[in-house]
């Protein structure tokens, strides 16, 4: 694992915050190449953190940029990286702002929407199928994805059914690791 400094580790994420359209889980792709090609962290190492990266409340892609900082240079690799994620998004939202009322009936606009919509929707689901892939399932943890899955997609109270599959999986973890 290479070290690196407070610039290179803000440049990095700042450049990839800047061209990956469509923030959060559409970053997670881009943010592991980019840091399996500088050899600050292997691939594992970097999931690891993604999944600890979820369970904190926030944008995914600010929480990773943290961690994946604070892994590679400690506190001022944590704030570069936090900052460097953080800076293009909040210009680009208050500069489309300005911009988008004018023009947000253009179909070039809209086009332009529905194509980048599509893109995220392939990154995410390619983050999806590494985290599905890596992890080794049993027959009850298949189950209790399905019927999760199948419960978000046709109940509207997505607050107790989330609620509910928390529970159970506490549940079902005390009784195999005997807490």
């Amino acid at each position: 694992m290479k070290k690196a400094n407070f610039f290179s580790i803000f440049i990095t994420f700042f450049r990839i915050s800047l061209l990956t359209i469509g923030g959060g889980y559409a970053m997670v792709p881009v943010l592991a190449n980019g840091v399996e090609k500088k050899q600050w962290m292997d691939r594992d190492e970097f999931y690891t953190l993604l999944a600890r990266a979820q369970s904190i409340p926030g944008s995914v892609a600010f929480n990773l940029s943290v961690l994946v900082g604070g892994r590679i240079a400690g506190f001022k690799g944590s704030l570069a990286g936090g900052i460097g994620v953080i800076l293009p998004p909040f210009f680009a939202i208050v500069l489309i702002g300005a911009i988008l009322s004018t023009f947000s009936n253009s179909p070039f606009v809209i086009g332009f929407l529905k194509g980048a919509y599509g893109a995220v929707m392939g990154l995410i689901g390619g983050v999806l199928y590494k985290m599905i892939s890596s992890k080794k399932w049993n027959l009850l943890e298949v189950s209790v994805a399905l019927v999760g899955t199948f419960l978000l997609i046709v109940r509207s109270e997505y607050v107790l059914v989330i609620f509910s599959f928390i529970v159970l999986t506490v549940w079902l973890g005390e009784k195999k690791w005997k807490l």
